[in-house]
């Protein structure tokens, strides 16, 4: 029993941990709602004043996307490059006229 039980803990210790931060700002306060698209799930941002985020932990490698939803049923897309559950990552965009523009994207490998 002692055995199942290690082999449990050894296995839970190789499943990411590691949160990610998701984040996009609208000055303009027009976003309804955004949602991530990742590793095959969506996970609804939160907003707080002007900006809307989430932070998760990443269970695939890949890349995907932040849906936004404005009031006027008008959408854009924000494109999120790679993921790797290896890694601290921030993504941060800005809404503007132009469309979803990356502000920052920083990567930190963990050890």
């Amino acid at each position: 029993m002692k055995f199942l039980a290690l082999v449990f803990m050894i296995a839970l210790s190789g499943c990411s941990n590691i949160e990610n931060t998701f984040i996009v700002t609208d000055a303009e306060r027009n976003i309804v709602s955004a949602d991530l698209e990742l590793c095959n799930s969506v996970t609804p941002l939160q907003r707080s004043g002007e900006r809307w985020s989430v932070t998760t932990p990443i269970e695939c490698e890949g890349s995907g996307k932040i849906s936004v939803n404005y009031a006027s049923s008008e959408e854009e897309t924000c494109i999120v490059g790679y993921v790797t559950p290896a890694a601290v990552q921030s993504f941060e965009f800005q809404v503007t006229e132009n469309g979803c523009e990356v502000y920052t994207h920083i990567l930190q490998v963990s050890r």
